[in-house]
């Protein structure tokens, strides 16, 4: 069990809902997926889209909310990886971080080109 964070969008196509169903990857944040396991706190969704928690239902949370937010949750990514999982090696530059950061991209990317962007918890 886990948190799934999906981000949609207008327009969004299957090829883009597909990509997001890669077996619980904590690393395609670039596609609008995050995901961590219920291994133990904190959590850095929690921190990205408490939103999403506390609507029940898919909630608009602009991009700049979102790169505002980003560098607490880079953050709290790395000391999750290093007390939860051990992993002493993780920074700024290790896939699990790197996902948040590709998320918060895709999300400007995509209000940059008009698109509506929601995000959803699923918990």
């Amino acid at each position: 069990m886990g948190i799934d964070i999906y981000m949609r969008w207008s327009l969004m196509t299957e090829a883009d809902i597909s990509a997001q169903y890669q077996g619980f990857d904590v690393t395609i944040g670039c596609v609008g997926y995050l995901r961590e396991a219920y291994h133990g706190e904190p959590y850095a969704t929690r921190e990205l889209v408490p939103e999403a928690f506390d609507a029940g239902e898919p909630v608009n949370i602009p991009a700049a909310t979102l790169r505002e937010r980003l560098p607490k949750v880079m953050s709290t990514a790395m000391h999750r990886e290093r007390q939860v999982y051990k992993n002493g090696d993780v920074n700024e530059d290790s896939p699990i971080v790197q996902s948040f950061v590709e998320f918060v991209t895709l999300a400007e990317k995509l209000e940059a080109k008009g698109h509506t962007i929601l995000v959803e918890a699923s918990y």
